[in-house]
């Protein structure tokens, strides 16, 4: 059986003048299996590659943090009251990350349906985030270079 979702792309906005900005991540959210979950990577390659300028431990650990948290208001969204209304997308993820200038930011909300919620949030974090960065890492390689991660 197919449950609707709802998904949000993470995004590393380098400049918020300009808005040039790299996916990083993919949070997914379906209040039917109670099931709020997210993928960020760590690798920092692209942005070097593209921006020269990144704090490579801070980025990490911002990344990662933003997973956990995301994980964790999902283990709590799980064990809430079956009478309870289900919040919108955007709302679990402003308890996370509140919608702001800095650099890390959430797109506007994207649907489906899947039979695989963990499968359909592994290719939504294939789809944008890691198809971009084998790109990347294949021109590094082709240069003579090797990839940051």
């Amino acid at each position: 059986m197919k449950v609707a979702y709802s998904f949000s792309v993470l995004r590393y906005v380098h400049d918020p003048v300009t808005q040039e900005f790299i996916n990083i991540g993919v949070a997914m959210f379906s209040p039917e299996s109670k099931y709020f979950r997210a993928i960020c990577t760590t690798s920092y390659g692209r942005i070097a590659s593209m921006f020269q300028t990144i704090d490579d431990p801070h980025f990490r650990q911002i990344s990662q943090h933003i997973q956990d948290r995301i994980c964790a208001v999902g283990d709590e969204f799980e064990s809430a009251l079956p009478f309870e209304a289900a919040p919108a997308i955007e709302h679990l993820l402003a308890q996370v990350l509140p919608p702001d200038d800095s650099a890390f930011q959430f797109s506007k909300a994207g649907v489906g349906l899947s039979a695989d919620l963990d499968r359909t949030l592994n290719e939504l974090f294939q789809r944008h985030v890691e198809q971009y960065a084998r790109k990347t890492e294949l021109h590094a390689q082709r240069q003579g270079g090797t990839p940051i991660s």
